[in-house]
């Protein structure tokens, strides 16, 4: 397969820093070479603002309008785009870059990304990420980036989740939206209910976006970044939910999000991420 990874080192608008440095580290610790060494062809770019006043905001929406024109790119060559992100807000410009009119979405995270301006506790922007994607937010910027199309509740499987605010929760419940969940011990029930959602979501899309917040794996090894929580999935476990999707739809696009590696004492993440890669990509 011809690979293209692209690195989006930015944390709310902040090149390299926290989980902004995950996307880096994971190429300098050598995530194409394994790639590589499996067969593939890798191609590696970077997304990079050159905005003269940064803003957490200005920065955050061109950092995505740049991704989206990289992603496009690497359609258009034929190549399977790999984005290793800082934040999970980058979905938006993998999606823009897709051009697709009818993708799914499959997302995997420790928590729901699915506030608004209005429902956030925080202000964190990326805690919005799934929603802006959905078309609920930030719907004047998220709609000026060439080639996005919210994408429709029916469409969308979330995965791994343990850690929602109560509006959060309400909201998608409210939109419908299969939320996969399962104890550490029962890692056959999350694969049955996976199957059923994604049994479900083949008969509305052909392809779907394959999105992993690196947070949603077990922090029994360590922490994957600053917003873990305690339990989720073992990385075998997350590759056996991938082997479950790559046999019933096809994945347009993968993305590993929200890395920190100052937090990942024994380089344990780093092996799972790997492993996870390779998984989507493995024969495909």
């Amino acid at each position: 397969m011809e690979i293209q990874i692209i690195q989006v080192p930015y944390d709310s608008g902040h090149e390299n820093v926290r989980t902004g440095k995950g996307p880096i580290y994971l190429l300098d610790e050598g995530l194409n070479v394994v790639l590589r060494d499996r067969g593939h062809i890798v191609h590696v770019g970077r997304v990079r603002s050159e905005l003269a006043l940064p803003t957490e905001n200005g920065t955050t929406f061109d950092v995505l309008r740049l991704l989206a024109d990289q992603v496009r790119a690497a359609v258009g060559k034929g190549r399977f785009p790999v984005i290793l992100a800082g934040n999970c807000n980058s979905c938006v410009g993998t999606l823009a870059g897709l051009a697709d009119d009818r993708p799914g979405i499959v997302w995997f995270d420790a928590h729901g990304d699915f506030n608004t301006p209005e429902t956030t506790t925080t202000g964190f922007l990326d805690g919005m990420g799934l929603a802006m994607a959905s078309g609920r937010c930030w719907k004047s910027l998220v709609s000026a980036i060439p080639g996005f199309h919210p994408v429709a509740d029916d469409r969308i499987v979330h995965v791994g989740s343990r850690d929602l605010d109560p509006q959060e929760k309400e909201m998608l419940a409210g939109a419908g939206i299969p939320l996969i969940t399962a104890g550490p011990d029962d890692e056959k029930t999350l694969l049955a209910g996976l199957a059923k959602a994604l049994d479900v979501l083949k008969t509305r899309t052909d392809r779907i976006y394959l999105h992993i917040d690196v947070d949603v794996l077990d922090t029994g090894q360590g922490q994957p970044n600053g917003l873990a929580v305690p339990g989720g999935m073992p990385p075998q476990a997350a590759a056996e939910a991938i082997e479950v999707i790559r046999a019933r739809v096809d994945i347009a696009a993968c993305t590993i999000a929200s890395y920190d590696p100052a937090l990942d004492g024994g380089d344990s993440y780093l092996r799972a991420v790997s492993d996870l890669v390779a998984a989507v990509v493995e024969d495909a």
